[in-house]
């Protein structure tokens, strides 16, 4: 792993990543593009306009979520998002979870057009999700200040944490004054771990963002209450796990075979 990213993220708990394969990263934005304007009815081939101006299709409420939605089951469907994200950032992902990953099952695409009051609150995804998970958080378009999203490095996350224990009113001041929105243009992607605050603002800016996460963890590591068959895709086995596996299969299959006889 870069040695500064490494250093960024055992400092904040986030870091912000190139991509390793920019051609599949087009790719797959322009997947999404086509079938964004077949399901809304865009003739243009612009990306970045059609994106960052979807609010003047005036889309609220129960008919944009449907339409969200279509295009959500698309990616989860054809797509295989997860497994084009890793692609995206191999080695990036293999320095930070090891060899052995899963990846989350369904998409997650978020549509914010501007003065949307569904912002995001302040949250963290760890305990209900694993500690053991990476959230790769990759924008669409170019997102900055209420366009993006903001988080508590680390050390705050912690402090906050503790105060939320004790005084709600104190934890949000807190946050407040320690949060660090994150700016990204088209073509990186944030790194941050589970255990976080980190939310979404209402965003005041005159585009509207989207943007895809997903999460990664090691097969072998801990699932908090998330089940791992339930919520994540066996995405890649280093060599020694396929002959394990291999063995406790056919072991298993014996076993099974023995009992019943």
């Amino acid at each position: 792993m870069n040695t500064i990213h490494e250093q960024n993220f055992l400092e904040h708990g986030f870091c912000i990543i190139d991509v390793e394969n920019i051609s599949k990263l087009t790719e797959l934005r322009e997947k999404i593009f086509q079938k964004a304007k077949e399901v809304i009815g865009y003739q243009g081939n612009n990306v970045e306009e059609f994106f960052n101006n979807f609010h003047n299709y005036h889309l609220e409420g129960a008919e944009l979520n449907e339409k969200r939605m279509s295009i959500i089951n698309y990616c989860t469907q054809n797509l295989d998002v997860g497994k084009t994200i890793y692609e995206i950032f191999p080695q990036t992902i293999i320095d930070f979870i090891g060899p052995d990953i899963v990846a989350q099952k369904t998409t997650n695409l978020v549509i914010q057009q501007p003065h949307d009051p569904n912002a995001e609150a302040l949250h963290r995804d760890s305990p209900a999700n694993s500690p053991f998970e990476i959230t790769v958080w990759l924008p669409l378009v170019d997102v900055y200040k209420t366009k993006s999203m903001y988080l508590l490095p680390l050390p705050h996350s912690k402090k906050a944490i503790e105060l939320l224990g004790e005084n709600y009113e104190a934890f949000v001041a807190f946050a407040k004054q320690h949060s660090q929105s994150i700016e990204i243009p088209f073509g990186k992607a944030l790194f941050f771990w589970q255990g976080l605050i980190h939310g979404v603002p209402v965003n005041v800016e005159n585009e509207t963002r989207w943007s895809l996460n997903i999460r990664y963890k090691n097969i072998f590591s801990p699932c908090g209450t998330k089940g791992l068959i339930e919520f994540f895709d066996m995405l890649r086995l280093s060599p020694l796990a396929k002959i394990a596996f291999e063995y406790e299969k056919k072991s298993y299959a014996q076993e099974t075979s023995e009992t019943s006889k």
